[in-house]
C-alpha cells in the first residue's frame, strides 16, 4: 500500500499577479466548507486557513485540516513546466496557454494525509473550486499527477452528471520510454499520492490509446471502491485479457503498482 504525500499540492497559474485577499477567500471558504478560520488575523499575515470541523487523527488525538496558499511573481521554472509538458496527453493548447502565464498561486493541504482518500480530495477539490469562481486561472499544475489542467474543463468534471469525473486532474496517464523493457511503458500516476495502487503496463508493439482507456477506467474503478483488485485478477484490454500483479513502479516516484501482464 502506498502512503499518501503529507501534502497535497497544485499551482494555479495566472497571466498576472492575481489580487486574492484573506477576507474574501475566508468567506469563500465559511460559504463552501463551513466553519473556517485564518491561521493569522494580523494585518500582513499569509493566506493560511484551518477548519475546526474537519479533522485528521494526529497522534493519540485529532488536528484540524489546513490549507495554506502562496503567491509568487514570475514563471515556474523552465525545467519543472517541460516534464509536465511533456506528459501532458489531455489538453492539446496546454503549451500556448501556459507560455503566457507570469505568476502563480501554490494551494496545499496540511495535516490532512491520514484522512480517508476521498474525503481528502473532495475537500480539497472543494476549496478548488471556489478559487476558481473567485479569480480563474489560465492553468493549473497539479503536481501529485505530473501534467497541466485546463481549469474550465475542470469545473465541468466537478459538476453532478452523468459527465462528473473527479479523478480528472488528479489522475495521469504517462507515456514513457523504459530501456529496460526495451518500449514505451504506460502507466498510471496520482492515485499513489492518496494511498492507493497505479496501474502500469507495458505497451511493446500495441498502439498506446487503447490501454490509456483501460487504465483510466482502471483508475476510475480503484478510486471509486478502493484498493479492491487481487493479485492475479483477470482485465480486458479490448479483445485481450491481462492478469494484475502488484510490484514497483518502473518509473519515478517509486510506489506500488498494479502491473498489467497478458494472460
Amino acid at each position: 500500500m502506498n502512503t499518501p504525500v503529507s501534502s497535497y499540492a497544485i499551482d494555479l497559474l495566472y497571466d498576472e499577479l492575481p489580487l486574492l485577499t484573506r477576507d474574501e477567500i475566508l468567506g469563500m471558504l465559511r460559504d463552501r466548507c463551513g466553519a473556517a478560520s485564518a491561521m493569522d488575523n494580523t494585518k500582513d499575515a499569509g493566506l493560511n486557513f484551518y477548519f475546526p470541523d474537519l479533522r485528521a487523527p494526529y497522534k493519540e488525538s485529532t488536528v484540524p485540516v489546513q490549507v495554506a496558499m502562496a503567491v509568487t511573481s514570475g514563471q515556474l521554472p523552465v525545467d519543472q513546466v517541460m516534464a509536465c509538458m511533456k506528459q501532458t496527453w489531455d489538453w492539446g493548447e496546454a503549451k500556448g496557454v501556459v507560455a503566457r502565464h507570469q505568476a502563480s498561486v501554490t494551494m496545499s493541504d496540511l495535516l490532512a494525509s491520514a484522512l480517508p482518500y476521498k474525503t481528502r480530495l473532495g475537500f480539497f477539490q472543494n476549496v478548488l473550486g471556489g478559487i476558481l469562481e473567485l479569480l480563474m486561472p489560465i492553468a493549473i499544475r497539479w503536481r501529485p499527477s505530473g501534467k497541466f489542467v485546463n481549469p474550465k474543463a475542470l469545473l465541468l468534471a466537478l459538476k453532478p452528471g452523468d459527465k462528473r469525473d473527479l479523478i480528472k486532474g488528479a489522475v495521469n496517464v504517462r507515456r514513457t520510454l523504459v530501456k529496460s523493457v526495451g518500449g514505451v511503458v504506460l502507466d498510471t500516476v496520482g492515485l499513489g499520492a492518496l494511498g492507493l495502487p497505479d496501474f502500469q503496463v507495458s505497451l511493446g508493439d500495441r498502439l498506446p490509446a487503447l490501454f490509456e482507456a483501460a487504465l483510466r477506467s482502471l483508475a476510475r474503478y480503484e478510486f471509486d471502491l478502493g484498493d479492491v483488485f487481487a493479485d492475479g485478477r483477470t482485465v480486458k484490454c479490448g479483445p485481450e485479457s491481462y492478469t494484475l500483479a502488484r510490484g514497483i513502479s518502473l518509473v519515478e516516484p517509486k510506489r506500488e503498482v498494479f502491473v498489467l501482464n497478458p494472460a
